[in-house]
C-alpha cells in the first residue's frame, strides 16, 4: 500500500469530519429508507453489544472507526465502569467524540486500524462498524482487531446486493451500477464469506446477522417500511438457508475469541 493513498484516504475522513455531522444523519436526518437501512445495522450492533455486556463484566471496550462516537456514548451511558476508547483516523472525529462523549473513564486516539497503538489482547471487546470498506487491506486489518480483542469483536461492514452483482457482470452496466452508488470513500468490497474463513482460522466462533437484501434505491418504490421490513426478512433468511450471505448490504457479526 503506497503512503499517498492512505494520506489521500485519511484527507478524505478529516474533510468529511469537518463538514458532517455523520452519524446524525445515518440515524436521525436520513430520508425515510435510507433511515430504515441504517438503523437496521445500528440495531444489530447495539443488540450483539447487550448481548455480550450482558454475558460477562467487560472492563475494556474500543470504537474503531468511532467517528462522533455514536457507540462510545452508548457504552458509556450504560456501563460507566467500563473504561472505554474512541479510535479514529481522523483527529477532527476524535475531537468530536470526545466532545459528545461526557464520560471520564474514556480516552481517544488517533490512528489506522491497520497499526493499532494497542497490545495484543488488551481491548475485551473491540468494535469496527463500517470501516473495513474503507481501507485497502480490510483482512490485514481484521488481523489487527483480532490481535487486540481479548473476548468478542464485533464487525459490522456493507455489501453488494444479488442484483447488483447480476448487473455488474458487464462492464458498461456495472459503471451505471456504481454510479447509482454515492461516493463514500468506500475502495474495499469486503467479502462475509472470506471474513467467516478468518474466524474459523483463527479458532473462533461467531454469529451473523443480514440485512437490506434489495438496494435502497429498489424499497424506495415500497411506500410502507412495514411491508419493505417484511420483504427484507424473508429475502434475508432465503439468503441465509442458501448460505448467500454476501448478497446482503448488512453484515453484522459478533465473533466470540477461543476460551471465552
Amino acid at each position: 500500500m503506497q503512503h499517498e493513498d492512505k494520506r489521500q484516504l485519511k484527507e478524505f475522513y478529516e474533510d468529511e469530519a469537518e463538514q458532517l455531522s455523520h452519524q446524525e444523519m445515518m440515524y436521525l436526518k436520513g430520508e425515510k429508507h435510507e433511515l430504515w437501512w441504517h438503523r437496521k445495522r445500528l440495531s444489530y450492533v447495539i443488540s450483539y453489544l447487550s448481548e455480550i455486556f450482558g454475558e460477562s463484566r467487560i472492563k475494556t471496550f474500543v470504537d474503531v472507526g468511532c467517528a462522533e462516537g455514536f457507540y462510545m456514548k452508548y457504552v458509556a451511558s450504560s456501563h460507566s465502569e467500563t473504561f472505554c476508547i474512541g479510535a479514529d483516523v481522523a483527529r477532527t472525529y476524535a475531537k468530536k467524540a470526545k466532545t459528545n462523549v461526557d464520560n471520564p473513564n474514556s480516552d481517544y486516539i488517533v490512528c489506522d486500524v491497520e497499526r493499532l497503538p494497542l497490545r495484543n489482547g488488551a481491548i475485551d471487546v473491540v468494535l469496527c462498524s463500517e470501516v473495513l470498506e474503507h481501507v485497502y487491506d480490510y483482512l490485514g486489518s481484521l488481523s489487527e482487531l483480532n490481535r487486540v480483542a481479548k473476548k468478542h469483536l464485533v464487525l459490522s461492514f456493507p455489501g453488494h446486493s444479488y442484483l447488483y452483482h447480476i448487473m455488474s457482470r458487464t462492464r458498461i452496466v456495472k459503471k451505471f451500477a456504481d454510479n447509482l452508488v454515492p461516493d463514500v470513500g468506500h475502495v474495499s468490497e469486503v467479502q462475509a464469506t472470506k471474513v467467516k474463513e478468518f474466524i474459523k482460522d483463527n479458532h473462533g466462533s461467531f454469529k451473523i446477522r443480514i440485512g437490506g437484501a434489495l438496494p435502497i434505491l429498489v424499497f424506495k418504490v415500497i411506500p410502507s417500511i412495514r411491508l419493505v421490513e417484511t420483504i427484507d426478512d424473508l429475502i434475508c433468511k432465503v439468503l441465509g438457508y442458501f448460505g448467500a450471505i454476501n448478497y446482503a448490504t448488512i453484515h453484522v457479526i459478533k465473533i466470540m475469541k477461543s476460551g471465552c
